[in-house]
């Protein structure tokens, strides 16, 4: 929901009227439905902004996924913008624990009773570092096609994780090599490469 917003990290606070891809469109859409909801029924809402979630069982559509795939198969990985992106990687370990940390505390004293945080793991890494950590761990040499930027992209992805630690305890704890090598390590016997 950030979009183009380039004050980073990103704060709940910060204004987000201005997506830039469809995708984004329809998260800002929901809070403001979820917001709408929370005022006109008083049922209490939390919303998560979640942060380039990656692990084992995840979507076959996103960068590490499709990355391990094409690599382990000796195909090219389409990189934009020469691999000089951001992204707020976040395993999904950590992303389970803050869902549930928030699950039994729900806004009580907000009128309308409705919050939004972000779950990110607040430490971006660099797409072209990112693939070179991939290769490592996979042991095979990533063929990269270097792109243009598209333009439903934004740079960088950053997360202030202030308002979900003040509020709930929680810090992510799982770093990107640590995530991505179990996901290798989940990767390798379900896809049986």
């Amino acid at each position: 929901v950030y979009g183009g917003n380039r004050s980073v990290p990103f704060s709940e606070a910060d204004q987000v009227d201005k997506p830039v891809s469809l995708y984004a469109a329809t998260k800002k859409a929901d809070e403001l439905m979820s917001h709408t909801y929370a005022h006109l029924f008083g049922i209490p809402q939390t919303g998560l902004r979640f942060f380039t979630v990656y692990g084992p069982w995840g979507r076959p559509d996103m960068a590490y996924w499709m990355f391990t795939q094409a690599m382990l198969k000796g195909k090219p990985i389409r990189v934009f913008n020469n691999g000089e992106m951001w992204r707020d990687f976040t395993y999904i370990d950590d992303v389970v624990k803050a869902v549930v940390a928030v699950l039994d505390k729900p806004p009580a004293a907000d009128v309308p009773p409705n919050r939004l945080y972000n779950v990110g793991n607040n430490r971006p890494v660099r797409l072209g570092d990112f693939i070179d950590i991939l290769e490592r761990l996979l042991k095979v040499k990533a063929i990269r096609h270097n792109e243009p930027m598209q333009a439903s992209d934004v740079e960088k992805t950053y997360a202030d994780m202030t308002a979900l630690e003040r509020d709930f305890g929680f810090r992510p704890s799982v770093s990107i090599e640590d995530g991505l090598k179990k996901f290798v390590d989940w990767y390798r016997p379900y896809s049986k490469q």
